[in-house]
């Protein structure tokens, strides 16, 4: 998810969860101008001075940023000086723009990308790689077919740093307090399902839960459109669409699903739900538990997948960075974006928990290595699937799930049959959009 995996030391690179702290962006020269002339593959200057300032749209801890992006680029370049401005009142991305004070790089997610383009901030760094000699074939495709679509005209408007794996975690304690087989790799949704029986129970007066998931996670993990962008019209009444409904009917219907809290409260702080699909995120939060002197026998499965797509995990997603196009210096930013991506900063994101962005097996096999949290755990789960396509983003998408959502209340409620909540979500959707565009 999101906010991603890290722990603060060896047991501790994942650490999703602290605000960022301010800090100013110095002067730079400006170096507007892209030379034609290309460089060696993985050249860089070794005199390279600037500096520069990088923008946290993700709850990053000030000690991750240094960690992983900060010592790393101070390290290849003495000369950078590279500041963290975090995204808070007083430094939201309008009032930076209106300074002129927007920072050299941006540190976001694929989704999150809406209001920077609008702003005007995106800018294409095409020519840049071509001079830089970056092979975009050794990146993480999926990651970088899904930040492709920004650029309507054939712009590329960031590259992927670390990619984000999604799993099913799972409480071994209520698997071994209800005597029931830990789950396996390879499930479907329907034997997750009916795994979780006889773990959604009262026990002790108290209510436990054996799976939890969502309407727009599964939608995601089929790479459905929620807007045909042909027509700018809701594309809900699908067969798809249908399967999702039917998929979290069929678990929200079994008897002690009825009430629910947050998967993230049920699972971590209750720990009353058994399994949970999510993204990298958990293993942050476990670490966290431990960190305060509490802890649970978990690990991980294989995420489930629909029949119609095996072994297709949750909705590709990525940490991203980005040259802005108000960077005074463009070239020495992307020469630190470049460097990062690189294989000795990729393999201390790899064994420290985090998925990289480098696509390169024999790297993918450190994975975790210098994180105490993942020892004896079912690492070989992050690698058994690969993550859904990403449906480029579209800007009626909110109007359209906000409906989907509220529609299976009905349908969970027995108060409306599937196909007709699905035309009604797409009816009020087309209807907000109708709004929306008069108001434009």
């Amino acid at each position: 998810m999101t906010k991603r995996t890290i722990m603060r030391t060896a047991a501790s690179a994942l650490c999703l969860l602290t605000v960022l702290s301010g800090c100013s962006k110095g002067g730079v020269p400006n170096n507007d101008s892209v030379s034609p002339t290309p460089a060696a593959p993985g050249s860089f200057d070794p005199n390279l001075t600037a500096n520069l300032s990088i923008y946290m749209d993700i709850s990053l801890s000030d000690e991750w940023v240094t960690k992983f992006i900060v010592e790393p680029v101070q390290k290849k370049f003495p000369g950078v000086k590279l500041d963290i401005v975090r995204k808070q009142k007083g430094s939201n991305p309008d009032e930076l723009v209106a300074a002129d004070a927007f920072p050299d790089i941006l540190y976001n997610s694929t989704p999150r990308l809406s209001s920077y383009k609008n702003l005007g901030l995106l800018y294409d760094m095409t020519d840049l790689i071509k001079k830089y000699n970056v092979d975009l074939s050794k990146l993480h495709q999926p990651a970088l077919e899904a930040i492709k679509p920004w650029g309507e005209n054939g712009e590329l408007y960031g590259l992927p740093l670390w990619v984000n794996f999604s799993v099913l975690y799972y409480n071994k304690d209520l698997f071994d307090k209800f005597a029931v087989p830990y789950p396996k790799d390879g499930m479907t949704w329907e034997e997750a399902i009916e795994l979780s029986k006889p773990l959604t129970r009262s026990e002790g007066g108290v209510a436990y839960r054996g799976l939890d998931h969502s309407v727009t996670g599964l939608a995601g993990q089929l790479s459905l459109p929620y807007i045909d962008p042909a027509t700018n019209r809701a594309a809900l009444e699908t067969d798809m669409f249908k399967k999702v409904y039917e998929t979290m009917y069929n678990l929200y219907k079994i008897p002690g699903n009825e009430v629910r809290s947050a998967p993230k409260d049920a699972f971590l702080k209750e720990r009353t739900l058994a399994m949970w699909p999510m993204y990298a995120d958990v293993p942050t939060w476990i670490n966290d538990l431990i960190r305060q002197g509490e802890s649970f026998e978990w690990d991980m499965a294989q995420m489930p997948s629909f029949q119609e797509k095996p072994n297709v995990a949750m909705s590709v997603d990525s940490h991203n960075l980005h040259v802005t196009s108000s960077s005074k210096n463009k070239e020495a930013a992307f020469q630190v974006i470049a460097y990062l991506l690189t294989e000795e900063p990729q393999r201390h994101f790899v064994r420290n928990g985090l998925l990289p962005a480098l696509d390169d097996e024999e790297l993918k096999k450190q994975f975790g290595e210098d994180v105490e949290i993942f020892k004896g755990k079912n690492i070989q789960a992050i690698f058994k699937s690969e993550p859904a396509p990403k449906v480029p983003t579209h800007k009626y998408d909110s109007a359209a799930t906000g409906q989907l959502n509220n529609a299976f209340k009905n349908v969970e409620s027995g108060a409306k049959d599937i196909n007709t909540a699905l035309r009604e979500a797409a009816e009020l959707t087309n209807k907000k959009i109708q709004e929306l565009e008069a108001g434009q």
